[in-house]
């Protein structure tokens, strides 16, 4: 077992922004090890496995209220405890300077703010490198410093941005992306959904279109399908299966612990749905969640079975169909959560050497409350997260939430919700392996927590109204 531990003067700041559930370290090979974290007094104490270096990351409090997650640099084992602000500053500060370094070496224009925000965190992380005897003192100039950081880090994003959708428009008026929303049945405000966007996934749950063993329930899909071809919009079809939670039917029940049965009766599914409409969706997000689990106490070998079982069904049916899988929480959070031991890009790559055939990646963006959440993290995280899955030179869809922002008043979080939203949108929009952008829920459900565009009475969100104006300015 290895210990890392942290001095910490801004007991209060860790306490309102994480828990020890929600602390983890990164491998400089993108592996997430799990930490035991406690905080007893003003030392932090974590706990691991393993006894090699890496980045500490953990939620942090902003000055406007919201959490993210900052990440230390890569530290190694050592008796003498490391100052915990001075460290998170000193990773967010050797972030922004690396990422400054190789996008202002490809001709990125920066401007007298950025540099001068810049200038300023370097000031700050100084002040609290010098001050390191008084440590009061230390860790307020080492908060300042992750401040400056984090609002250079957001306008170090929004130059790059402007610059790279320009230098797309340039070439072509309307950037290339497909912009849609995941619906079970044709939506009643059909106009605000077409004024909105050019692409529909369509809702294929296993529950819902066979609830007796054999006997299919067609008529919502194949309606949905013919408005959405009528309409001219691209189509996905999927989840097919989702092994993330317990999607199969009642009847199935009895047979979801048997692997072998669940693989034979989820392949018998997927090609049924796939047969039927075969030449109409030609785009398949087959399985969700298989880095991570959940459904069926299915061990990652046992996943990795299913899923290139799953696939090699789909592809029987139709050759030419192009297939995707989602990856759930792709900076890996469900590692510190559960027994896997692959990341999400391991476990994408596992499965392209096991010779599985799959032509999109989708990836999960879910800023929620619960088990399945992505901790919320800057722009340029998800800039980084976006280059390292294009190593893999296949079409990339980011699924999106309306994120759950709490700790703050409704006003503040409206605002946070849309800036996030907008950043997110644009950061996509800069990528070129990005080819589609798909928003989870369409209308909120009474049923569940996830917040949709339009409202449970049909009002449209100002979330959406933010979509809109963006379509319009990019996608038109």
């Amino acid at each position: 077992m290895g210990v890392i531990q942290f001095l910490a003067e801004r007991t209060d700041l860790l306490l309102a922004a994480s828990s020890s559930s929600l602390v983890d370290f990164l491998t400089y090979d993108g592996r997430v090890t799990r930490a035991n974290a406690s905080l007893d007094g003003n030392l932090f104490r974590c706990e691991r496995a393993g006894s090699e270096s890496g980045q500490l990351r953990v939620l942090w409090p902003r000055f406007d209220g919201t959490r993210r997650v900052v990440h230390s640099t890569s530290l190694r084992e050592q008796a003498v405890p490391y100052e915990l602000e001075l460290e998170l500053a000193r990773g967010q500060l050797s972030r922004l300077r690396n990422q400054y370094s190789v996008w202002h070496a490809s001709g990125l224009q920066t401007s007298t703010v950025l540099e001068e925000l810049i200038r300023e965190s370097h000031r700050a992380f100084r002040s609290a490198a010098l001050r390191a005897e008084v440590p009061e003192t230390s860790a307020a100039a080492a908060v300042l410093s992750l401040e400056l950081s984090a609002r250079a880090s957001d306008l170090l994003c929004e130059h790059y941005v402007a610059q790279r959708i320009e230098f797309r428009r340039q070439r072509a008026s309307r950037i290339p992306v497909f912009l849609g929303a995941h619906l079970a049945t044709v939506p009643g405000e059909q106009s605000e959904f077409l004024r909105t966007f050019n692409a529909v996934q369509v809702d294929t749950s296993w529950a819902r279109l066979e609830p007796d063993d054999g006997r299919y329930e067609w008529d919502q899909v194949d309606e949905l399908v013919a408005w959405a071809q009528e309409h001219r919009l691209f189509l996905m079809g999927g989840p097919l299966i989702d092994l993330t939670q317990d999607c199969a039917p009642e009847w199935m029940r009895k047979w979801g612990r048997d692997p072998a049965n669940l693989q034979s009766f989820a392949a018998d599914y997927v090609e049924t749905v796939i047969g039927r409409y075969v030449g109409r969706i030609r785009h398949w997000e087959v399985v969700l969640g298989a880095n991570r689990g959940g459904a069926f106490a299915l061990s990652e070998e046992q996943r990795f079975s299913l899923l290139s079982g799953i696939i090699s069904a789909a592809r029987g049916v139709d050759e030419h169909i192009q297939i995707s899988i989602r990856v759930v929480q792709p900076w890996g959070e469900y590692l510190s959560q559960t027994r896997n031991c692959l990341s999400p890009i391991q476990f994408f790559d596992t499965i392209r050497r096991c010779g599985v055939r799959v032509g999109e990646i989708n990836l999960e963006l879910k800023i929620t409350e619960g088990e399945m959440r992505s901790l919320q993290r800057e722009a340029l995280c998800l800039s980084q997260l976006i280059d390292q899955w294009s190593f893999f030179q296949l079409p990339i869809n980011i699924m999106v939430s309306v994120p759950e922002i709490s700790g703050i008043d409704n006003l503040n979080a409206q605002t946070q919700r849309n800036s996030w939203l907008r950043s997110v949108i644009l950061m996509c929009l800069s990528k070129e392996r990005v080819t589609g952008i798909y928003f989870s829920d369409w209308k909120t459900d009474g049923t569940t927590q996830a917040r949709g565009l339009v409202n449970d009475q049909g009002t449209p969100e100002s979330e959406l109204r933010l979509v809109q104006q963006l379509a319009d300015e990019y996608l038109s």
